[in-house]
């Protein structure tokens, strides 16, 4: 296996905005995307980091991604909003549309805007966090292409579209990001990188049986919806709201396409100060966490924290020793200069 290898950060972003340039991306879409691309990785969530960067830049040239585009407005309602992504990059797209949404909250309280074709957004989270730096709490999710069976088949006609809700807290936002399979394919993709095994079962093989192996799961495209048949029932809701807000595509639609493009999303921001005092919202999540985190340990060796919390931890210690970069991975990057 190809030893990782450890990336600064600057650097890192450098060479990622240099590629998109090479290629003709605009100067501002392609800092943009290089940041979010890097800072992902920065903070943890290093499948939908640099290791997801070879796979857009050969989006960008299969012509899948229009590099210059930017939301069109289709329609809008007091603190509601639908947008074209004229299949614009993921991340400027849907970084848009949630600093849309949060304007719409500054004048109604809470502001939805709903966005059509568009491509990947890489991390989910990263639009959660956007709203918690405005003092709000987010709400965002988007559909893929079929890569999940529904509970009781054995085809994938659902996707297992992520979910992201996010509450700002200063010691460190709340904040749960998670698509509805037990792992997303990125995490599967990154156990296989480094030849390792999932913690609990993550799909089936192609002789039906659960397994722990990526590859094998992988290789069947039957991954584990979340909670069995209420993580597919989520993933079926999550479709039907992001395609008819948008006037967008539903999974069944994206499955007929040559890639995973033309996705349908929405971005919620709410600005609870209208309502709740911060100075009584902090108590409240004060208590709520330390509550948590008195839980008594099970004895095994994970830590008892609450969602959001090590993303700090994380991105401290890359800043210091450096983003760590399957070399596979980063050898591949460089090769695009």
């Amino acid at each position: 296996m190809t030893k990782s290898v450890r990336i600064g950060a600057e650097e890192a972003r450098a060479v990622l905005g240099k590629v998109l340039l090479e290629r003709g991306c605009r100067a501002d879409h392609a800092a943009k995307v290089a940041l979010e691309v890097t800072r992902n990785s920065l903070e943890g969530t290093y499948s939908h980091g640099i290791n997801r960067f070879a796979r857009l830049v050969r989006s960008i040239d299969q012509g899948i991604i229009a590099m210059d585009a930017e939301p069109a407005l289709l329609n809008a309602f007091g603190a509601i909003a639908n947008y074209d992504g004229r299949l614009g990059f993921g991340i400027v797209n849907a970084w848009f549309c949630m600093d849309r949404a949060m304007e719409l909250a500054g004048a109604h309280g809470i502001g939805c805007v709903a966005l059509r074709n568009t491509n990947h957004w890489f991390r989910a989270a990263t639009y959660g966090y956007q709203a918690c730096g405005n003092g709000m709490a987010g709400l965002c999710f988007t559909n893929t292409m079929p890569n999940m069976p529904t509970w009781g088949a054995v085809d994938a006609r659902l996707g297992n579209n992520p979910l992201v809700m996010a509450f700002p807290w200063k010691d460190g936002d709340i904040l749960v990001d998670m698509a509805m399979s037990q792992y997303s394919y990125g995490s599967l993709e990154l156990a296989v990188l480094e030849d390792e095994k999932m913690p609990f079962a993550a799909g089936f093989d192609a002789q039906g049986t659960l397994t722990c192996d990526p590859a094998a799961v992988l290789a069947s495209q039957r991954i584990m919806p979340t909670g069995y048949w209420k993580g597919a029932a989520l993933s079926f809701a999550l479709d039907i709201f992001a395609g008819a807000l948008s006037l967008g595509n539903t999974v069944s639609t994206i499955g007929t396409f040559k890639g995973e493009y033309g996705l349908s999303q929405i971005f919620m921001a709410i600005d609870f100060a209208r309502i709740a005092p911060r100075d009584a919202v902090e108590t409240i999540v004060r208590n709520a966490v330390e509550d948590l985190l008195s839980s008594r340990p099970d004895g095994s060796s994970r830590p008892v924290v609450y969602a959001g919390q090590r993303m700090r931890e994380i991105r401290e210690r890359n800043l210091a020793e450096g983003i760590p970069v399957d070399g596979r991975v980063w050898a591949e990057i460089r090769s695009f200069l």
